[in-house]
């Protein structure tokens, strides 16, 4: 949470000259790459906030990521079967729910469990009641760090001029131009988030368990 916000502070303090004022913050999707990929530019210090746990951190940070994003896009689509049928029942939509998290998550298995295995727990989403349509931005901005994360792994500088690029335009272009604009893969295009997957993958097959667990 620290390193999030942390990023959304820097993003303010370097748009604070950007002119007129309704340009210094970027639409939702944009202003999350800003926190999430400081919480990626933050690991060289998890030993100040995790001490021994740290590499357990950051293999759960990476993973956490990369699950997200099928998660967050069921909320997405969750939320847009819910508002094009309003007249479902609250059972109608546990089912959907429940039928979503088997096509996004297979590897979860519910079975009986109360709740969970009834399909209830799209209810504890705040987002969806609260910022509708929200969780897709999250994932637009996921997909952009795990970009920055694989250029950290191979030149930190690098990786880190971009970013800052794209976060000096502030609201100043759309999603897509910030992201080409800073050199990085547009993640609407089909192979737009292969190489970052594969980059995570290949960390965390490579990640010494016995200090994981």
């Amino acid at each position: 949470m620290l390193t999030h916000e942390g990023g959304h502070a820097f993003a303010y303090y370097t748009a604070r000259n950007v002119f007129p004022r309704e340009l210094q913050n970027p639409t939702m999707e944009s202003a999350e790459i800003h926190s999430m990929s400081m919480e990626f530019f933050a690991w060289p210090w998890a030993e100040d906030f995790f001490g021994e746990d740290a590499d357990k951190y950051r293999y759960s940070h990476l993973a956490g990521a990369i699950t997200f994003l099928p998660y967050g896009t069921m909320v997405d689509h969750f939320q847009h079967i819910i508002y094009e049928n309003p007249d479902l029942t609250p059972d109608e939509r546990h089912e959907k729910w429940a039928e979503l998290t088997k096509i996004y998550m297979p590897w979860i298995r519910l079975g009986d469990m109360p709740f969970w295995g009834e399909g209830k727990a799209w209810q504890r989403q705040s987002h969806i009641y609260e910022s509708p349509f929200y969780y897709i931005d999250y994932c637009l901005a996921q997909s952009v760090a795990l970009q920055l994360w694989a250029l950290m792994q191979q030149d930190r500088e690098k990786a880190w001029a971009r970013y800052y690029d794209l976060v000096k335009l502030a609201g100043t272009r759309t999603y897509r131009e910030l992201v080409i604009s800073a050199g990085l893969d547009d993640p609407f295009e089909p192979e737009g988030l292969r190489a970052a997957c594969e980059a995570a993958v290949k960390w965390l097959d490579g990640c010494d368990m016995t200090k994981i667990k």
